[in-house]
């Protein structure tokens, strides 16, 4: 028997799983992803106007609030898995405490209110930006050197892995590299270059891993089934490209200029040294460890895969 929106309650193996953060870019991707698959999804949103993009998705939705323990717990009654992807970004009349509240107490909230309704999995969503640059690639323990947001990133992470009870509550990290899809930052991307305010460092070599949104929607299924409890795993496709070349590609679709790289002190005066770090270090990343589990990346190579998306975008 079929439930509205694809669910299977009869599906081998199936879970009830709370989204935190299920309105958002990676949440709503994440909860179609889970549905597919046959599992249960109530999708947390702050804002009760982004109910029906969770129901669009196959999900139930909860009104509820990471930093409200209260409200945890409606939300996380017969559940038994809970996956953390809300975020809070800076902003005009934003608190500047509050990104960091949403990821790291959030996290805290949520691994409390899944012990008290016996859940008993956690996956706490991060990101590659907390590895160090490197001149060779990226694998799931490579060292770390998490800075600006991906500090926050981090600390969640360790949050979420301090609060992880052997044989009660297992705790998965996810560390997805740059997902592109319609909206975040890739919109953001586009959009400044189609105006020629894009900024990268010169000479613009140093590679980026990317992941497609559905791909890695599909990680976090495949984790929340198999992922092994206190490991943390890298979310990338196959093919690694280098700075100068996305860019290239976005303005190419669009009949423009390509952008061209500015000196580091250039980049660092117009974003910050945190953010020119980050885009002039080489992340070029490997999925092996995630293979292992069974994913494979539909999207393997950005290159093939962006044009189509820049189509949805326009």
């Amino acid at each position: 028997m079929e439930r509205p929106g694809g669910q299977n309650p009869q599906a081998k193996g199936a879970r009830t799983v709370l989204v935190a953060g299920a309105g958002g870019f990676l949440g709503k991707a994440i909860t179609a992803a889970l549905v597919a698959e046959g599992h249960r999804v109530r999708g947390l949103v702050r804002d009760p106007t982004k109910s029906d993009l969770v129901r669009r998705a196959g999900g139930q939705p909860m009104v509820g609030d990471v930093l409200e323990p209260s409200t945890l717990r409606a939300a996380m009654e017969g559940c038994d898995s809970v996956v953390h992807v809300a975020a809070q970004y800076p902003g005009p009349g934003i608190p500047p405490e509050m990104p960091r509240r949403v990821r790291v107490e959030g996290v805290r909230n949520l691994a409390d209110a899944a012990r008290a309704a016996g859940a008993n999995r956690l996956l706490v969503c991060s990101g590659y930006w907390v590895y160090a640059g490197q001149p060779g690639v990226l694998v799931d323990d490579s060292p770390l050197d998490p800075r600006g947001e991906s500090l926050v990133n981090y600390e969640a992470e360790q949050a979420g892995l301090e609060a992880a009870t052997p044989g009660q509550l297992d705790v998965v990290v996810v560390r997805p590299a740059m997902v592109y899809g319609e909206g975040s930052w890739f919109r953001v991307m586009v959009n400044s270059i189609r105006s020629g305010s894009y900024l990268y460092p010169h000479p613009g070599t140093n590679l980026w891993s990317m992941v497609e949104l559905s791909d890695a929607a599909r990680a976090f299924v495949t984790l929340l089934e198999r992922g092994r409890s206190g490991e943390a795993y890298l979310v990338v496709d196959d093919a690694p490209i280098m700075i100068r070349d996305l860019t290239a590609l976005v303005a190419r679709e669009f009949h423009l200029h390509p952008p061209a790289g500015v000196q580091r002190e250039i980049l660092e005066h117009a974003v910050g040294p945190e953010v020119a770090y980050h885009l002039a270090a080489n992340r070029a990343g490997s999925n092996q460890k995630l293979r292992g589990l069974g994913w494979v990346p539909r999207y393997g190579d950005c290159r093939k895969r962006i044009p189509a998306v820049l189509d949805s975008l326009a």
